[in-house]
């Protein structure tokens, strides 16, 4: 697996904290999304459920992404399948655009992997920052 030159142990600290502030500039969005619909009349979610695949994860690993993706006020992490690694995830604003939700939870996958891993993989740094 290709490494990051950008990405050595001694940048952890530093890449944990753009993930933290990612992520938290994340759920303020979300929550003003859901602000919105709730106190917007005739305004309706568009729910579905997405099957997200999942790289190879620690059970540490797994259980940040899911309790990151369960607090985020529009979704929740209905199944998780461990031997084929993927996750069912529901959301409130999916119906119109599987495809970008998908895509926004694999970012919060790839970001928080590159966030946590002392040597992540380039593809992680390329993908998950960009």
């Amino acid at each position: 697996m290709s490494r990051s030159p950008h990405a050595s142990p001694w940048s952890l600290p530093l890449r944990l904290l753009g993930f933290l502030g990612w992520f938290i500039g994340q759920f303020v969005l979300t929550s003003l999304h859901v602000v919105a619909l709730i106190v917007t009349p005739g305004k309706v979610p568009e729910p579905g459920i997405v099957k997200l695949s999942m790289d190879e994860l620690s059970d540490t690993e797994v259980t940040l992404l899911l309790a990151l993706i369960t607090i985020t006020p529009d979704t929740l992490v209905i199944a998780v399948d461990r031997e084929e690694g993927s996750m069912f995830v529901h959301g409130m604003f999916v119906a119109g655009d599987p495809e970008g939700f998908r895509a926004s939870l694999r970012a919060t996958h790839d970001r928080l992997l590159f966030g946590l891993r002392a040597r992540p993989s380039r593809s992680l740094a390329q993908g998950g920052v960009a």
